[in-house]
C-alpha cells in the first residue's frame, strides 16, 4: 500500500477520511486530556466568601470561614460531605493509660449535636509559604449521645458499664492547627492536610452513663462522681477525644482541599 493510501480512506458512503498523522493524533489525545482535567478541576460553592493572600488575610478568613460553617451545616453532596449537624460517629475509642486515670472508653453510634450552630471563630494566624493554618474558636455546647462501653480505674476506683451515654462539653475553646502539604495534580497546585490537631479546652463538662456497674444505685453514685471531678477526669481524656476530632476534621477538610486548586481556595493578591 503506498504512502498516499495509508494515509487516505474512503468509505462505504463515499466520504473520503484522512488519517492524521500520529503526531498530530497524540497532540489531540494530549489536548482533550487537558480540557477533561480542567473541566474536572473544582472550585468552592459559589456562596463561600473567597480571601486574598494580602495583609487582610487573617481578618477575611475569620467571617469566610464562619459563613462557609454555616452553608456546610447540611452538608455538600457534590464534594460528599455528610451532614455535620448532627454529626454522625461510627465509633470512637478514647484510651487513657496513665495513673491516676487508667481506662477505656468506646463510643459507638454516636450522635454530636450544636457542635457547628454555636461555633465561631474568633482568630487566623496563617503561614501559607509553609502550609500552615492557625486558628481559635469557640463552641458553646458540644453534646456526644451514643452509646458506650468502658472499663478501667479512676482515681483508684474501679469502673465498668456498658449502655447509653450522654457527654456535654459547654464553653469551649478550641484551636485548631492544620498541617498541610502540597501536591502537584495535571500541573496545578494542591493541599491536603496530613495533620489536623485539635486543643478542646471547655469550661464544663457534664457526664451521664447509664448502667454503669449494671446496678442503678452505684451507676448513679459514680455518675455523681465524674461530675464533681469532671476537670480532672476530663483532662486526662481529651487528648483521645482531641486525636479523634482531629481525624474527623481533617478527613472533612480534605474533601475540599484535595478537589479544589490552591490558588482557588487562597487567591493571589
Amino acid at each position: 500500500m503506498s504512502a498516499r493510501m495509508r494515509n487516505t480512506l474512503h468509505s462505504d458512503f463515499g466520504f473520503k477520511l484522512t488519517l492524521l498523522p500520529p503526531v498530530w493524533l497524540l497532540l489531540c489525545v494530549q489536548l482533550a486530556v487537558q480540557l477533561a482535567n480542567a473541566v474536572a478541576a473544582k472550585d468552592l460553592p459559589t456562596n463561600f466568601d473567597k480571601c486574598k493572600r494580602d495583609d487582610n488575610f487573617d481578618k477575611c478568613l475569620v467571617e469566610a470561614v464562619n459563613n462557609a460553617i454555616l452553608l456546610l451545616k447540611d452538608g455538600n453532596k457534590e464534594f460528599g460531605i455528610p451532614p455535620l449537624e448532627p454529626l454522625a460517629i461510627k465509633s470512637l475509642v478514647i484510651d487513657s493509660g496513665n495513673a491516676p486515670i487508667t481506662l477505656k472508653q468506646t463510643l459507638k453510634n454516636l450522635l454530636v449535636h450544636d457542635m457547628i450552630s454555636t461555633s465561631k471563630v474568633q482568630r487566623y494566624r496563617t503561614d501559607l509559604n509553609n502550609h500552615l493554618i492557625i486558628c481559635d474558636s469557640k463552641t458553646d455546647r458540644i453534646e456526644m449521645v451514643g452509646d458506650y462501653e468502658m472499663s478501667g480505674r479512676i482515681l483508684l476506683l474501679p469502673i465498668t458499664g456498658n449502655g447509653k451515654a450522654n457527654l456535654t462539653l459547654i464553653n469551649t475553646r478550641i484551636e485548631h492547627r492544620l498541617i498541610g502539604e502540597p501536591f502537584m495534580r495535571d500541573g496545578v497546585k494542591y493541599m491536603r492536610l496530613k495533620e489536623y490537631r485539635v486543643d478542646l479546652n471547655p469550661k464544663r463538662v457534664y457526664m451521664q452513663f447509664d448502667n454503669l456497674f449494671n446496678d442503678r444505685l452505684l451507676s448513679q453514685t459514680m455518675n455523681r462522681f465524674l461530675n464533681d471531678n469532671w476537670d480532672t477526669v476530663f483532662n486526662e481524656l481529651k487528648i483521645g477525644y482531641s486525636r479523634s476530632f482531629g481525624k474527623i476534621f481533617r478527613d472533612i477538610s480534605n474533601k475540599l482541599f484535595e478537589e479544589i486548586p490552591f490558588d482557588s481556595i487562597f487567591l493571589s493578591p
